[in-house]
């Protein structure tokens, strides 16, 4: 019979996946991944795998833990455009307060690995693209409630909404001040005018 584990799945998955925010896959050591987490390494290696196997993990965990929660108002708010612009600032808060210089965990990644890792590159696309349904979704509500117009593409302007969602989030990592956000955001929203 095997042991039950003595450690909190979610938790090391968490402190794993702040050490991947914070230094990129490459910029990670397997010594950081035990520090932060706390299990040695044969245990992590033993759960988990190899550090890229955690690293999977971890971004499966991101988008359950932080983007659903980041896209939920374009799921659970009825008003499609509002659900819209309310998404977009609240990437701008989040951006400034504890996202500061972070952005977004699966774009950082994608920016890195994607190029030569096809796992990494197939997460990556599967984020995108569950993010663009969710602005397909809250557009054809809009449109429904005569929001915003019956003739905008919806399928091209979910695309480039979870786009300019992205490159937000590449601001926010490089830590673009607040005026320079909105700027941006006004400018991205005015499309569905």
């Amino acid at each position: 019979m095997a042991r039950p584990r003595a450690f909190d799945e979610e938790s090391v998955l968490d402190n794993a996946m702040n050490v991947f925010w914070h230094k990129g896959f490459e910029g990670t050591s397997v010594q950081d991944l035990v520090d932060e987490t706390g299990l040695n390494r044969a245990s992590m290696y033993a759960s988990f795998g190899d550090k890229k196997a955690l690293f999977l993990r971890v971004l499966d965990h991101y988008t359950l833990k932080i983007s659903a929660v980041r896209f939920a108002k374009l799921i659970e708010m009825p008003d499609g455009r509002q659900a819209i612009c309310e998404t977009f600032h609240d990437m701008i808060k989040s951006g400034l307060t504890d996202g500061r210089n972070k952005g977004c965990l699966m774009v950082n990644s994608g920016m890195e690995l994607a190029p030569h890792d096809a796992d990494t590159a197939t997460l990556a696309r599967q984020s995108f693209k569950r993010i663009e349904l969710l602005f397909v979704d809250a557009l054809v509500r809009a449109q429904a409630q005569k929001n915003i117009s019956e003739g905008k593409n919806t399928r091209a302007l979910a695309r480039f909404l979870a786009g300019s969602a992205q490159g937000l989030q590449l601001m926010a990592r490089r830590a673009a001040d607040e005026a320079t956000m909105r700027d941006f955001v006004d400018v991205t929203l005015s499309t569905l005018d």
